[in-house]
């Protein structure tokens, strides 16, 4: 390549980095507070830049911090639509949402960040978040309907919905109580494998076992299960029980009652070495789901023989994790979560779960849109290490990165090599011009 045309791209370049001045002083802005000022100078780069991703959201989450939310999503939908994996367009709308009390949507928002962003500090504090909005979410539709019970009709209820309640502990061991929910879980996680059933979340059910203060020991029978169908919203419950009929023998016995009829649909029961437990409670899923006269495809056969894991003792370590966890106990979860990745490193629900709590227990979180600013916190000191990592400070460049540099600080009125600022950022001056061609000869 001619030193010529080169120098003739680099000038070409120049001319644009009027533009690159305007959305860093823009930033500059809205780091200071001055949001107005950074609405302007981030609406002047997109003369120019109508498509760019990164000063879309800029001007997206300056407007949001100026409490105009409806021009913030504008921004940010444009945003998402021109680069659907620029990630901090879906963290800010999530923000949007939060304040505009739509937490489902918010949700939505920050899980798309969380799928593309799944292990950085950002990612796993909306994953914590995620949780914590799920939870209230979830709390304030059963308060509602503990509210309007007498109002609720089980006939509106869709057929597919399916619920599972705490199986109950008749073994006499009182170790093994976790696993009343840890099976529980087991059971959820399979049949929502399972694309023609809708089963709830067995954090609704803790919800209301909460709401209604019935302990865990609150047994659903044919009795109670219509009034708990109706609270749920699930047309089916499935519920049971396992106990030890001999050493080291494991029995498992469950039903499914209609909560429109009260009539019993559906029973399964398998006994085993308890050693063989996995193996138990997937017999039990196909029995169940067989005798309701379900169908499956084999991908969903396939999807229900996954085993968590192979060690019982990291199950039952992760069921007292989940145990912890609906008390609030985020610090003991975490230590349950991660004695069941010590037993079993492939167990990979219980290393998700670990990250999870930990991040809860460290940064508390009641669900309060106030607590957006952590995210914010976070996602200011994820760009500095990003930065700090690609190496755009002022640390010894080579012949290339120097170029490169020199290009992207341009715009922030900055030489890297000198750090002296220019008096006029919109127009490249001689100083930044010279720079160029010299750094040019060189290479």
């Amino acid at each position: 390549m001619s030193k010529w045309f080169f120098i003739l791209i680099l000038g070409l370049t120049a001319m644009g980095c009027a533009v690159r001045s305007d959305y860093y002083q823009g930033q500059r802005s809205l780091e200071n507070g001055n949001y107005d000022a950074a609405i302007s100078l981030f609406q002047y780069s997109l003369r120019t830049s109508p498509n760019d991703p990164k000063i879309l959201t800029s001007l997206g989450y300056a407007y949001f911090k100026k409490n105009d939310l409806q021009r913030a999503i504008q921004y940010l939908e444009k945003a998402k639509s021109t680069d659907p994996t620029y990630g901090k367009a879906y963290l800010y709308m999530g923000m949007v949402y939060e304040k505009q009390e739509d937490i489902p949507k918010a949700i939505q928002e920050y899980n798309s960040f969380y799928q593309q962003f799944p292990l950085t500090p950002t990612g796993q504090k909306l994953k914590a978040r995620i949780g914590v909005l799920m939870r209230n979410q979830i709390t304030k539709e059963v308060q509602e309907a503990v509210q309007k019970e007498k109002y609720l009709s089980v006939n509106s209820i869709p057929e597919n919905t399916i619920a599972v309640y705490y199986f109950s502990n008749q073994t006499g061991n009182a170790e093994l109580d976790p696993l009343q929910k840890g099976l529980t879980d087991m059971l959820i996680t399979d049949l929502t494998q399972v694309k023609s059933l809708k089963v709830l979340e067995r954090t609704r059910l803790q919800v209301l076992i909460d709401e209604l203060k019935l302990g865990e020991t609150g047994a659903v029978d044919q009795s109670t299960a219509p009034r708990f169908g109706r609270l749920l919203g699930a047309r089916r419950i499935i519920n049971g029980a396992f106990a030890e009929p001999s050493k080291d023998t494991l029995r498992i016995d469950t039903i499914a009652v209609n909560v429109a009829t009260s009539e019993t649909d559906a029973q399964a029961n398998v006994s085993g070495d308890q050693n063989g437990f996995f193996t138990l409670e997937k017999q039990l899923v196909f029995g169940i789901l067989g005798d309701l006269n379900i169908p499956l495809t084999q991908e969903e056969r396939d999807a229900i023989q996954k085993m968590p894991t192979e060690s019982f003792l990291a199950f039952l370590a992760y069921s007292r994790g989940l145990d912890y966890e609906d008390r609030g106990m985020y610090r003991e979860a975490g230590q349950e979560f991660k004695k069941a990745t010590e037993i079993d490193p492939n167990f990979i629900k219980a290393s998700e779960k670990s990250q999870e709590v930990q991040v809860l227990s460290e940064t508390p979180m009641t669900g309060a849109s106030s607590e957006v600013a952590q995210l914010e916190q976070t996602v200011a000191k994820q760009d500095v290490s990003t930065k700090a990592e690609t190496g755009t400070g002022v640390e010894a460049f080579s012949p290339m990165s120097r170029l490169e540099s020199i290009v992207e600080n341009i715009g922030d009125g900055f030489i890297p090599e000198t750090g002296t600022k220019t008096e006029e950022q919109r127009i490249p001056s001689q100083v930044q011009t010279t720079a160029i061609l010299n750094l040019t000869i060189e290479w």
